[in-house]
């Protein structure tokens, strides 16, 4: 059986925003991992990583940080064929 994506179907994703999350501000979010890359001294990425209910949940993940003022640098699918 080949795996499929939709977008009412939990899918893994990575996104990658300018600037660092404060842990605390994402524990409602039980899937995701976040990570905190220190550049030496330019401005911090953080990953955000792990499982989304669907595209909707998604979209309101990606919404929450742009109002919170985070410049997005990628979106990634995680999903394998």
């Amino acid at each position: 059986m080949k795996p499929t994506i939709s977008m009412d179907l939990p899918t893994s994703y990575a996104i990658k925003i300018c600037g660092a999350l404060d842990e605390r501000w994402f524990t409602y979010y039980d899937n995701m991992a976040l990570e905190v890359e220190d550049r030496g001294g330019k401005r911090p990425v953080t990953t955000l990583s792990g499982q989304v209910p669907d595209q909707a949940a998604l979209i309101g993940m990606l919404t929450l940080l742009y109002d919170m003022r985070c410049p997005l640098i990628s979106v990634e699918c995680l999903w394998q064929e």
